[in-house]
């Protein structure tokens, strides 16, 4: 059953046939398990508006039924934590924001206790029956640990001591913690959306005053559906951020050109940017455009650059729907229990 949501997570409305080709399994299987999932309120089927090319009946569509599960993304940023939760179909059923005055051991304690208060009013009016929280992600602008366990160092948090956040909201909530970067969280987020399997993100933030960086850079790379460290492509790009409050053309055109190169390295036709890059987005795709065609067919699909979806809570979004596809891909058991057990 994980693996139809899997799909359904990546597949807006396919109906049987397109399952049971995206799952390698045979029509009867995929029919069997999917009238299960619909009898236990899992799924939900509707018939497409038009038939198909050939004619005759319309096929019918499958969607994953709103109030199965959900998954709550936490931006950690100031001057206000940032929550969002996310359902199965990808919804925003809920956002919160918690004020926040230093990053700490304790802020993190905090943290979990009001993550714990604000599952319990979003559970109150969840599904009767269904899963409710099923997994949380958490985005941070700064480099993150190995194990995907702590915060190493954030310029932007003032963290410059190893941070465990995942073990507190663990033991809180009781579900799986993800934790990644801002960019790694937005990208998984945007590759979704927009049907990518290769995208890359940018996060550029602007911290005047800030006595380790008064801007920031984040990447976030997926190659052939995978999540990629970008942090040889921010080392790449960080070198023309400083020429960006004191000459704005100069810092927009060297940035343009890394971004072209690493456009060129890696094949990909689309860059998002996110932060605060609205004054430069339509200049910076132009440079972009100009130097992936350098030695090109110009007839060869341009690059295009976009900005990245949700707003001030694109981060949060983010954290939350990776971690979502991230429980779904793990096919954990503990979850596929329960879905069988409904």
């Amino acid at each position: 059953m994980l693996r139809i949501l899997e799909s359904l997570w990546h597949i807006p409305n396919p109906s049987r046939a397109d399952l049971a080709r995206e799952l390698h399994l045979d029509r009867s299987t995929i029919g069997l398990l999917v009238d299960q999932m619909i009898d236990r309120g899992i799924l939900r089927q509707h018939a497409e508006e038009s038939s198909g090319p050939r004619g005759g009946r319309p096929p019918i569509l499958l969607t994953i039924s709103p109030g199965v599960a959900y998954s709550l993304g936490v931006e950690l940023t100031y001057p206000n934590i940032r929550l969002a939760a996310v359902d199965l179909c990808g919804s925003l059923i809920g956002s919160r924001e918690i004020p926040i005055q230093d990053y700490g051991p304790q802020a993190i304690e905090n943290l979990a206790a009001e993550t714990a208060r604000y599952r319990a009013t979003l559970d109150a009016s969840f599904k009767e029956g269904g899963l409710g929280l099923v997994t949380l992600g958490v985005g941070v602008s700064g480099q993150i640990a190995d194990d995907g366990r702590s915060i190493l160092i954030s310029h932007a948090l003032h963290i410059s001591e190893p941070l465990n956040v995942a073990d507190p909201l663990e033991r809180a909530l009781q579900v799986p913690v993800t934790l990644l970067n801002d960019a790694q969280a937005g990208v998984m987020r945007e590759a979704g959306l927009r049907d990518k399997e290769d995208l890359l993100l940018i996060i550029i933030e602007f911290r005047p005053g800030n006595a380790e960086e008064d801007i920031g850079i984040g990447a976030g790379l997926v190659m052939g559906n995978k999540l990629c460290h970008g942090r040889a492509i921010t080392h790449l790009l960080r070198s023309n951020l400083n020429a960006l409050p004191s000459d704005p053309a100069l810092g927009v055109e060297g940035l343009g050109k890394s971004l072209a190169l690493v456009a060129n390295i890696t094949g990909i036709d689309e860059i998002v940017l996110g932060g605060e890059v609205e004054d430069i987005l339509i200049p910076l795709g132009e440079i972009v455009d100009r130097y992936s065609k350098v030695g090109r067919n110009r007839e060869e699909t341009i690059i295009r650059v976009s900005h990245i979806n949700g707003g001030s809570e694109a981060v949060a979004l983010g954290a939350a729907y990776s971690a979502m596809k991230l429980l779904l891909a793990s096919h954990d058991s503990s979850v596929a229990n329960f879905f069988a057990s409904l």
